[in-house]
């Protein structure tokens, strides 16, 4: 009896040091993939390249098409008016970023808010407006790269398309992601052993 409870104290913690080993190595693992040295201008480009690089197959085009870009929505919503101000600065800043590397990469691209007219204030010039009645209906744009974002714990899920919009036919798609720490700005981000922790300019950490 002596024996058998000997062989049953040494055979145990083996067992369970091997039991939780591998679950150590996942949480480290887990938060090594939390953070990312690349601003969003590296993620945003991987998409547009992802995005634009299939229309070389579209049978849709001789030519390139027209664009204009508008923002991107959460998935789930479909609008931002319940978002938070960090939601609307990415939402909007993805769909500029997109509006720039559509340019950079040679299609035509066009600005829907442009005003009618420059309106001179004391201190700066305004063009773009989102009053409809300052804004000129007419555009070439025959296509619409728009699209969506999930929210996830390390990271946003982002599904971009470009659609033929007088036949509402997807041209291109492609879903990417972003890590959540690329949009931290003004947060400062430390690590002690395997964790990371993010605080705020007011010492808050969470």
């Amino acid at each position: 009896m002596r024996f058998s409870r000997l062989v049953l104290l040494t055979v145990l913690p083996a067992v369970l040091l091997g039991c939780a080993q591998p679950a150590t190595q996942y949480q480290a693992t887990s938060a090594n993939t939390e953070l990312s040295a690349q601003p969003l201008g590296f993620y945003t480009e991987r998409l547009a390249r992802q995005l634009f690089a299939q229309l070389d197959d579209s049978p849709l085009w001789l030519t390139r098409p027209q664009i204009a870009v508008s923002s991107f929505l959460p998935a789930t919503a479909l609008h931002l008016r319940d978002a938070n101000s960090e939601q609307r600065d990415f939402a909007n800043q993805l769909s500029e970023s997109m509006l720039a590397h559509g340019r950079q990469f040679g299609y035509p691209v066009y600005e829907y808010r442009l005003s009618n007219q420059v309106t001179l204030a004391a201190d700066y010039e305004q063009a773009l407006s989102r009053q409809l009645s300052e804004i000129n209906s007419q555009s070439n744009a025959n296509t619409l790269l728009t699209g969506t974002y999930t929210l996830q714990q390390d990271a946003i899920i982002v599904n971009a398309r470009l659609i033929h919009i007088p036949s509402r036919q997807v041209l291109a798609a492609v879903t990417d992601y972003i890590p959540t720490n690329v949009l931290w700005g003004m947060q400062q981000v430390n690590k002690r052993g395997e964790m990371f922790y993010r605080q705020s300019p007011a010492g808050e950490r969470k």
